[in-house]
């Protein structure tokens, strides 16, 4: 009987670029698709905003997407465990800047979502950096709770009756499970929701999703669902009396979408105009599309490097190409499935869960509005639109999928041959 069985000999591929391969390519495949795109798109905007430079856009796209790479490289390379440890410090200052757009915010579209950063120039949003960090600290806190999850409520009554014959078992379940567990999520969604609603909503289903894999039980979820309809439903009337919030714009939004009172709508509105050009878009793509660079929209599709980037696929690459692309974002959740299964842990299996999934439902908004099945949202596609710091932290989310792929294959091909993957602590 052999003493030690060899320690395998990883090749110098995984080394360097751990984790999933599959997941690598399909990151490269997005990224060339990005460029084309973003470069035939905004030929028109050049000539009117870079002086003609057709390439000004191309090259800052590439830009990021080469700073992208380096993001998920080096964060691909962090034990997962120093998520866990800072994941409360990281949501806190989240929630901090997220806070500030509220004060020093940039205005686009009448909403405060982007910070400048002094001396640079540059913009971003703290909702993209707030989105990662709550995903980290939900599945932090339900990691700390699997032994007990199941058996306790995260919500205690409401009624007084309630409060009055078992009130010491309600201020347990108030400290121990609803404000741990519930609060990061309210005050990630709430700071969202007054100036994007479809990323508040995008961030609730996922952290209610990471909910029921982290086993909290069933009704408690829907007794969960119930209360946010009835909060969001107030919040949206005393936005709409009080004139405050983008309320009356998605509130237009759903009106056009749903064809109500459309003698009264202005057709010439950006919303309008949008999805009427990417409907022409679409339908002059048809199978094969026009080819790379023969779009004739984009000088009338307005965001068609970014709300509209899918419309602008479809009539370039056509239906194939749109295909293409969907399959590809599926196949990253399906990646992050296939590592979650294999994590063994409660921690690192919820926050792939939670960062795939959050990465893979903004593309598939993006693309139903795209295609007019869904009110415009004002959703980006991920890895594919133009931008800096959505794609950076794009990036930092991948990167944190990809670590935890890494050590788990790691921890696999370290471990006695016959040895469980699974781990108690």
């Amino acid at each position: 009987m052999q003493e030690r069985e060899k320690t395998a000999v990883r090749p110098l591929s995984e080394r360097i670029f751990g984790g999933d391969k599959v997941l690598w390519v399909i990151l490269a495949a997005l990224a060339v698709v990005s460029l084309l795109v973003v470069y035939s798109s905004t030929a028109s905007m050049a000539y009117r905003k870079a002086g003609g430079d057709t390439a000004h856009y191309f090259m800052n796209q590439l830009k990021f997407i080469g700073l992208g790479f380096v993001v998920i490289y080096l964060v691909h390379r962090i034990n997962y465990q120093v998520y866990a440890r800072f994941a409360r410090l990281g949501f806190l200052v989240a929630l901090g800047a997220m806070a500030l757009t509220f004060v020093v915010g940039v205005n686009l579209n009448d909403a405060s979502r982007w910070i400048r950063i002094p001396g640079v120039g540059l913009t971003f949003q703290p909702s993209d950096f707030l989105k990662v960090t709550l995903v980290m600290v939900l599945a932090q806190q339900l990691a700390q709770r699997q032994t007990v999850i199941q058996k306790i409520p995260i919500l205690p009554q409401f009624s007084v009756s309630g409060w009055t014959k078992n009130g010491r078992r309600n201020r347990d379940i108030l400290f121990d499970t609803t404000i741990p567990l519930l609060l990061p999520v309210v005050l990630a969604c709430g700071a969202i929701f007054f100036s994007n609603f479809s990323t508040s909503a995008i961030t609730f289903f996922t952290c209610w999703v990471m909910l029921y894999i982290g086993r909290v039980r069933v009704r408690e979820l829907w007794r969960l669902v119930g209360i946010v309809v009835v909060v969001i439903a107030l919040a949206l009337a005393f936005m709409s009396a009080a004139g405050i919030g983008r309320a009356e714009t998605w509130m237009n939004r759903l009106k056009d979408y749903a064809g109500i009172g459309t003698e009264q709508v202005d057709e010439k509105s950006d919303d309008n105009l949008q999805v009427e050009q990417a409907k022409i878009a679409i339908a002059s793509g048809g199978i094969f599309g026009k080819g790379p660079g023969n779009s004739t929209q984009r000088a009338n599709l307005p965001h068609s490097y970014s709300d509209f980037a899918y419309a602008f696929i479809v009539e370039e690459y056509g239906v194939v190409g749109a295909v293409v692309v969907l399959v590809l974002y599926l196949w990253i959740f399906f990646r992050t499935i296939l590592i979650f299964q294999k994590c063994g842990t409660a921690f690192p299996s919820l926050l792939v869960l939670g960062l795939g999934l959050m990465i893979v439902l903004q593309a598939l908004f993006n693309m139903l509005v795209s295609v007019n099945l869904f009110p415009v949202t004002g959703q980006t596609l991920p890895l594919i639109s133009l931008g800096g710091s959505s794609l950076l932290f794009t990036s930092l989310a991948l990167g944190m999928i990809l670590g935890v792929s890494r050590q788990t294959q790691e921890r696999s091909l370290d471990r006695p041959r016959g040895e469980s993957l699974l781990e108690t602590k």
